[in-house]
């Protein structure tokens, strides 16, 4: 039932997003975002690495425990699983990589954080996006911090760090070692009030520059309720909903915006 009512959800967003993408934009700073990031049609050389950290875990069919703290699973109904589909069915998908690439380019960001690593094809996506940056990957699951560690290691992705165990144990840890966040991927815990304190929990070190990155908006109705309270947040100036993941920015001097856009893979 979890997968037809995801469906009617996406039927519904396309209705909505006609003639709302593209052309109608009239904001400079979301027409240059939905031009330079949503749908770029540049190549990265970077795209061939991250092709590869994908492929060597869909390969994987090992099986292992996955201690799941969040709100389950809309595939899986025991937390053995084998690793090649958790990189199937509950990791960012390759399109989504790509966008966390993009962002990571063009935004730049010093510190980034992702609550979520599972098996690091996020955090291998967003670390070669940002040359400059670091990412800090939060994963209370140990086996899944473990495989990510030993494949970052391989790919040689050298400006991540690590962090195992709960949200609420090491993000405020975290967050006190840094002076501000730049870019955060919300990915790891799709219950709703986990959710909005992991948000007001960043949003202490966020500044006016900073982007959100909320993962799996649409994936129950709990999500879809805490997506609306994040776009509804006063200190939130834009939102763009992508259906798979929502873009929350806190510009000043622009006046409060909600944008259904699409992106390109």
């Amino acid at each position: 039932m979890g997968k037809i009512k995801l469906l009617i959800k996406y039927f519904v967003y396309r209705i909505r997003r006609r003639g709302t993408s593209g052309h109608g934009i009239h904001s400079p700073f979301v027409f240059e975002l939905n031009r330079s990031v949503l749908n770029s049609r540049n190549k990265y050389r970077e795209y061939a690495q991250i092709k590869n950290y994908r492929r060597s875990l869909s390969a994987n069919r090992e099986i292992i425990n996955v201690y799941d703290k969040g709100a389950g699973s809309l595939v899986f109904s025991s937390e053995k699983r084998v690793i090649g589909d958790i990189l199937k069915y509950t990791a960012s998908s390759c399109k989504t990589g790509r966008l966390l690439f993009r962002l990571a380019r063009y935004f730049e960001p010093r510190n980034i954080i992702e609550l979520g690593t599972s098996l690091g094809f996020g955090t291998m996506c967003m670390a070669s996006g940002s040359a400059r940056g670091t990412v800090y990957s939060l994963e209370a699951c140990p086996r899944q911090h473990e495989i990510a560690g030993a494949e970052l290691k391989k790919a040689e992705a050298g400006n991540v760090e690590l962090i195992k165990g709960d949200f609420r144990e090491v993000l405020p840890d975290l967050l006190n070692r840094i002076d501000q966040v730049d870019l955060v991927y919300f990915d790891g815990d799709h219950s709703k009030d986990s959710l909005i304190w992991q948000f007001r929990t960043c949003l202490e070190k966020a500044d006016p520059s900073s982007v959100f990155v909320v993962g799996d908006i649409h994936w129950s109705d709990e999500m879809d309720r805490a997506w609306e309270i994040l776009c509804n947040d006063p200190v939130v100036t834009l939102s763009v909903d992508l259906f798979y993941c929502g873009l929350l920015f806190f510009r000043k001097g622009m006046a409060k915006q909600h944008h259904l856009l699409t992106y390109s893979d």
